[in-house]
């Protein structure tokens, strides 16, 4: 008698756990903060899709950008990491549970870590590529990978990085406004290694001498971020603009105001205090598209899935020609 109740007991704490899993709200991070021009992202299935703000990222994410594109990923509010332009960038791994993303892989071209000084990290991620492999610390450092020619790279805009060749034994301390690379070399169209001890490698060649960034780099490094905050605050200032002047202009509908026939796309549901991204994938979080009709009122009401719901649908009510 006594083994049966303790039996049920555990298949009643089994059916707690597993409901309590089910009902669990999924990941906010791996989160897209940003999209410039034509982003490829390849997801868990092999499919090749084009990376916009709501995509949601699951199990595995590989990003390929262009001439004029880059995207920017953040791992939570402390860590983000820009995919630049002409690059390739890998998350192999994305928890389910939790989002955690503990590796990151720079195959090709260059991406930018920034992480707050200061603050405490969920989990750590380690940044991988074929000459190197660490955690990056906090701070602003740009990475770059070229296998094409063995040959990988930072630059440190703020902080301190101890940088080697994976698993080396020489490594340079770079600090702020300064530039260290590894030289490797190709053999047979690929990059040589030592081969030591458990199947660790080591790449052949050399650390570069530690040197200074131009003022132009910096410059430029400095600018790319200002720039992106400056257009950040001009679409949400040509959102105000333009609700302005319809309202102005004798708008039909209020709240927001429109014209006639024009269309709305609200996010409901979204977390308390988040301004920015409406997060469809949340549970209860939906986007709803509503029509201006000629009576002044909201109608028409249609609740989109988060395929369908596409950048219109921000954490602030948008706006615009309808889509259909």
């Amino acid at each position: 008698m006594l083994k049966k109740i303790l039996k049920l007991k555990v298949l009643l704490s089994l059916f707690s756990l597993t409901a309590i899993a089910a009902t669990a709200a999924p990941p906010r991070y791996p989160a897209i903060e940003e999209v410039t021009g034509k982003v490829i992202l390849t997801n868990k299935d092999g499919t090749k899709l084009t990376l916009t703000k709501q995509t949601v990222l699951q199990e595995k994410a590989l990003f390929e950008t262009g001439d004029d594109s880059s995207a920017v990923i953040a791992f939570g509010p402390v860590r983000k990491f820009t995919v630049m332009p002409n690059s390739s960038v890998l998350l192999p791994t994305i928890s389910w549970e939790g989002g955690e993303a503990p590796v990151l892989i720079l195959r090709s071209g260059s991406l930018r870590w920034v992480q707050k000084e200061g603050e405490k990290t969920r989990y750590n991620t380690v940044l991988r590529t074929d000459l190197y492999e660490f955690i990056p610390p906090a701070g602003d450092f740009v990475f770059s990978m070229n296998p094409p020619k063995a040959y990988g790279e930072v630059k440190v805009i703020t902080g301190t990085i101890e940088f080697s060749a994976m698993n080396g034994e020489t490594s340079a301390t770079v600090k702020a406004g300064e530039q260290v690379g590894f030289q490797g070399i190709m053999e047979g169209g690929e990059i040589a290694y030592d081969v030591l001890l458990q199947g660790r490698k080591i790449p052949r060649g050399n650390l570069t001498p530690v040197t200074k960034l131009s003022s132009k780099e910096i410059a430029a490094f400095e600018g790319a971020e200002k720039k992106r905050k400056a257009q950040e605050a001009q679409r949400a200032r040509k959102q105000r603009e333009a609700a302005e002047a319809a309202k102005r202009a004798g708008g039909v509908c209020s709240a927001p105001p429109a014209n006639f026939n024009e269309c709305s796309w609200a996010c409901k549901g979204n977390p308390k205090g988040e301004k920015k991204q409406c997060l469809l994938s949340n549970p209860g979080v939906t986007c709803e598209r509503r029509r201006c009709n000629a009576n002044g009122e909201w109608a028409d009401k249609t609740v989109l899935s988060a395929q369908n719901a596409s950048i219109n649908c921000q954490a602030q009510p948008v706006v615009a020609p309808c889509d259909y």
